[in-house]
């Protein structure tokens, strides 16, 4: 294997692919399908040319969380990069119409006559088989090289095709065609009936709707064959789950009454599918990809059924009326340091190891957060996007943030200490089940870009309201345990009311503007440190804005502390200095209201300190 070529391997889109969701299935299908198609390409080069040579991203023993950035040490033609990816894509595309054709037959017989003798279904899926990606494949003498090469292919190249189509829109992006039997059937204008169509569009969904109900509940069925009495009882709680009547049935013989199993199915399908949701091809392949008994059919995905959650239930947006918490964050600056690591005496080595401490440290999140606190749903490499279980107050899922630096970044597989070199920052968003998932996905992005933007190393707390409005707060890891911790009103109560409404009345007042000191005396009556009852902030304004001030990077005992305000601040006007503060005050208080008072939800806005 020649040492002097390396070769890099992406594809495109794949944020595109994963906002365009509506249920946490569609997430999770397209974490999962991202994840199988990077893998399929790092086992063909190492099947070309050897177990070693995949140097990034690091081989474990989980798919979920596959970086779709491949480097391979070796000559690793295109043409094989390709087949593999785009072979990897066809077996699930096949899979999923597989299934969708034969469970389906006898209603497309009987709703399209004669559609058995043409081929608009199957050219369809054609199409997105050779036309829903782009990838980019580069070579060069070093690895440094290689990368820069790849990330320039990915800014200027562009092999892309689009399809198009007849008929009506997805309801779900609206950006490409309904995925149903009758999709671009050749009919002219004159004769084509929409409302006719709509008809049949529906009807297809609900037929979907039950057999992939039907699917779930065989699956289900078939861990209790050898207990019926088990068996009886585990229906009698779905039906209880459900709310189903089972007056009308034989409660000693549901598993063999028909019409209870098609009610059941029914409750079953709609966790993937209603006939009100109409998908595209890619939306429906993504849907039906967590069903097991459709990965069962896709090769090399045994790996993947062992990982799909067996239930869906416990953070099922349409079925809560609680509120939840979403994060997304992302390793800072981990393209410059992977630059510095390759430009080193032994660059494959270093990646290797740092591939593999991230890959390590994925797992590790994934299975220690999915115990108890919600689920992982991308840990790849240093990206990750998680959601906590609905919950009336988001006391775990702030507890979690306040550790999160060093009782969950920096761990490793097994959860023992180790240390990363890059730090983390973290969009965390709040928001009411009323609120849709593509948009809360949205405001993870751009809380995640805030804490970047606003000097890295640190959270961004988003509260998100049914209206689309927000507030936020943004703060670095090692100060917010001690603002959320050293919380007390005038009673010395952890009730946050008292600080909102002085903010809001002094704000009103218009007291802050151009003056820090009003600011800084009302933080410094509420907050103390938790450990030592000491104020978190100097007491006059002339100490807070001087160099050694917590509002700019310190030295800490382990690494260097972010300030609290951004680096570049440092370089402006005192007067910018003082706004950019009394806005982070602000921030705090209207935040802290809507995160810690007890007695109030977020399912409607409440306003800003004003």
């Amino acid at each position: 294997m020649p040492d002097s070529i390396f070769t890099a391997v992406t594809f495109s889109p794949v944020t595109e692919f994963i906002e365009k969701t509506r249920k946490l299935r569609d997430l999770y299908g397209s974490s999962f399908i991202l994840s199988h198609l990077a893998t399929a390409v790092c086992l063909t080069a190492k099947q070309h040319l050897g177990k070693d040579a995949v140097i990034s991203p690091a081989q474990l023993d989980v798919t979920l969380g596959t970086p779709d950035q491949i480097v391979i040490q070796g000559d690793f033609p295109e043409n094989l990069a390709r087949e593999a990816f785009l072979g990897a894509w066809g077996d699930i595309m096949d899979a999923c119409k597989g299934w969708v054709d034969q469970n389906c037959q006898a209603w497309t017989q009987k709703a399209l006559a004669g559609w058995a003798r043409n081929g608009e279904w199957n050219r369809t899926w054609q199409q997105w088989k050779a036309n829903a990606w782009e990838i980019f494949w580069v070579q060069a003498d070093t690895i440094s090289a290689v990368m820069d090469a790849l990330a320039e292919a990915e800014a200027n190249d562009r092999n892309w095709v689009g399809i198009n189509w007849m008929g009506e829109s997805s309801t779900l992006s609206g950006a490409d065609a309904i995925a149903w039997p009758g999709l671009d059937r050749n009919i002219r204008a004159k004769e084509r009936r929409m409302a006719e169509d709509q008809a049949h569009i529906s009807d297809f969904f609900q037929e979907l709707n039950l057999k992939i109900g039907a699917a779930i509940l065989d699956d289900d069925l078939s861990n209790y064959r050898h207990n019926p009495k088990d068996l009886n009882d585990h229906l009698t709680e779905l039906a209880s789950r459900y709310s189903l009547n089972l007056q009308p049935y034989d409660s000693k013989a549901l598993v063999k009454n028909s019409e209870f199993r098609e009610e059941l199915a029914k409750n079953l399908g709609e966790a993937i599918i209603t006939n009100r949701e109409q998908l595209s091809v890619p939306e429906l392949t993504k849907r039906l990809f967590t069903l097991r008994t459709v990965a069962k059919a896709v090769p090399n995905s045994d790996q993947i059924r062992k990982e799909l959650p067996k239930s869906f239930r416990e953070v099922n947006l349409w079925k809560t009326d609680l509120p939840m918490g979403w994060f997304r964050g992302d390793g800072d600056e981990a393209g410059k340091h992977i630059r510095t690591i390759t430009q080193r005496e032994k660059p494959a080595q270093e990646l290797r190891a740092f591939s593999w401490q991230m890959r390590q440290w994925g797992k590790f999140l994934k299975q220690s957060f999915d115990k108890r606190l919600g689920r992982v749903i991308i840990a790849g490499g240093d990206d990750f996007l998680g959601v906590f279980y609905p919950s009336e107050h988001p006391t775990e899922a702030i507890e979690w943030l306040c550790s999160f630096k060093e009782d969950v970044w920096h761990r490793g597989a097994e959860g023992q200490l180790d240390r990363k070199p890059i730090t983390p920052s973290v969009g965390f968003v709040w928001a009411s089940s009323q609120v849709p998932q593509r948009d809360i996905l949205q405001h993870c992005e751009l809380a995640e870009q805030r804490a970047k933007s606003s000097g890295r190393d640190r959270v961004c707390l988003r509260v998100l309201f049914a209206s689309g409005t927000h507030v936020e707060w943004i703060c670095p890891w090692w100060f917010l345990p001690k603002v959320v911790n050293g919380y007390r009103d005038r009673n010395g109560q952890q009730d946050w009311t008292h600080f909102y409404k002085d903010v809001a009345a002094l704000k009103a007042r218009h007291a802050f503007q151009g003056n820090p000191d009003i600011a800084l005396a009302l933080f410094n009556l509420f907050f103390t440190d938790p450990e030592t009852g000491q104020k978190l902030l100097p007491e006059k304004s002339d100490v807070l804005f001087a160099s050694s001030s917590p509002l700019w990077p310190q030295s800490g005992d382990t690494e260097e502390l972010t300030g609290i305000l951004q680096k570049d601040l440092r370089k402006m006007s005192v007067d910018k200095q003082q706004e950019a503060f009394n806005d982070w005050v602000i921030s705090l208080a209207n935040v802290g209201f809507q995160l810690f008072k007890q007695e109030m939800s977020i399912s409607s806005d409440y306003p800003e300190a004003a």
